[in-house]
């Protein structure tokens, strides 16, 4: 099927190692209107695809029931519905529709009655030609294609004709359905770190981003598990389109279930902002719905930071323990400690490796006022180096490491101290000599 006037963006992928551009966006300018223009008001809703809290306010209804979810089966529970506010806004950056006071737990995906008609012959022929399309333009042949939201599978079953291995990801009772067909399908919300092990060549979402509360989350989830994973599937991805309801004063586009009801451009601005390069966007089925083709943007950053919170993660956990063996050690030879820092970094480190009384009850702090008084969380008395100039401690452990110098020249320099010093530094408990770097 040809895609109609609307709008249209194309763009080839660019050679390996050129610099990318950003796409071109060709549509057909909207009438202007005879209202008088004024700034947009800031509100506290941000825009579900870009985050801009400036918005117009298009419509407003009290009292709407779910119109395509939990079919009522008589009059008196089709009356007594439970109505919802419709508030349609505007985004004024990107164009989004989107409408607010939507709660997601109040629409029952997983058991509710999704009944929406796709049998129809012009729908079905345009979803052959669609998957024909797909499977001729990117090569997906032989391919792993990994569907979200697949229903009952019928979309997975074209691409499938082409011999690609389809694995379906379907939460509601469609489901059963689809595995009935031959679709390897999980019964689960789908989420980035899926694709670990999934490894997918192409992911396909139609029809689901406009019922998310937060579609930039979702797909910022999967352009950072790719990254992580070194993975750039290609991600084709379709939606209502409303800019034709929107010329056309149609107001029974807007359903509670479609938290976001996008333009052309609120689709391309959603893909871009979540990592995403777009490689074509347009209008399809007289102009009622959009597609995306796109991929991940292989974000060095984000490998980086996912391999460096994973060490950290498992470093710290094994350096809380040994900074713990470390003060048993010491406990368990008779030796006298301090701790010196009582609040702020250093009861930050006492509660997190859990240095209670009973581990080491002996805090010391230089700053007066903070004498007499207890270290939040862990209860010790703190008190002032008089404390050790009295009975000398054998050790110090001093509780911050951005002033440890400042500290440690207090110690020798103006009470004369000569105990061992320690910081905790790298992977645990270590002198605090004059060539440590802190």
């Amino acid at each position: 099927m040809h895609p109609h006037k609307l709008s249209t963006l194309r763009t080839d992928a660019p050679p390996q190692g050129a610099e990318e551009s950003a796409p071109t966006l060709v549509r057909r300018d909207l009438a202007p209107l005879s209202l008088r223009p004024a700034a947009p008001p800031v509100t506290s809703d941000a825009c579900l695809a870009c985050k801009s809290v400036y918005n117009y306010p298009l419509a407003r209804w009290e009292d709407m029931p779910l119109s395509v979810l939990g079919l009522p089966r008589s009059t008196e529970e089709a009356r007594n519905m439970r109505g919802f506010v419709l508030d349609v806004r505007q985004c004024a950056s990107c164009g989004h529709v989107f409408h607010t006071d939507f709660h997601y737990d109040h629409i029952p995906y997983r058991n509710g009655s999704n009944l929406v008609y796709n049998d129809g012959a012009a729908w079905k022929a345009y979803q052959d030609e669609l998957a024909e399309e797909w499977i001729s333009s990117y090569g997906l042949s032989g391919k792993r294609i990994v569907e979200i939201g697949c229903g009952e599978g019928r979309f997975l079953q074209r691409m499938q004709r082409a011999g690609n291995h389809c694995i379906g990801f379907e939460p509601g009772s469609d489901a059963a359905r689809a595995a009935a067909a031959g679709i390897e399908c999980y019964p689960e919300y789908f989420q980035g770190s899926r694709l670990f092990d999934l490894r997918a060549d192409a992911i396909i979402c139609r029809h689901v981003l406009e019922h998310l509360a937060d579609p930039l989350d979702f797909l910022e989830d999967i352009s950072i598990a790719c990254s992580a994973a070194g993975i750039a599937p290609l991600f084709l991805a379709e939606v209502p389109c409303i800019e034709k309801a929107l010329e056309q004063n149609r107001i029974n586009d807007f359903l509670y279930e479609h938290v976001s009801n996008f333009t052309c451009s609120s689709f391309c601005t959603l893909f871009e902002r979540a990592g995403f390069r777009v490689l074509d966007l347009r209008t399809r089925f007289q102009e009622e719905v959009v597609t995306i083709a796109a991929r991940p943007r292989l974000s060095h950053t984000q490998r980086e930071v996912h391999a460096r919170a994973q060490r950290f993660r498992l470093e710290v956990e094994e350096k809380i323990a040994r900074t713990r063996r470390t003060l048993e050690a010491w406990r368990t030879a008779g030796m006298r400690v301090a701790l010196w820092g009582a609040t702020g970094k250093g009861a930050a480190l006492m509660n997190m490796v859990g240095i209670t009384p009973d581990l080491c009850d002996l805090v010391i702090d230089s700053d007066v006022r903070k004498v007499g008084g207890f270290v939040p969380g862990t209860g010790q008395l703190i008190q002032g180096p008089q404390a050790l100039l009295d009975e000398p401690a054998d050790r110090i452990l001093i509780c911050t490491n951005w002033r440890a110098r400042d500290i440690e020249r207090e110690i020798r320099q103006v009470h004369g101290m000569d105990a061992e010093l320690f910081v905790v530094h790298d992977h645990g408990v270590v002198h605090l000599v004059d060539d440590l770097v802190l």
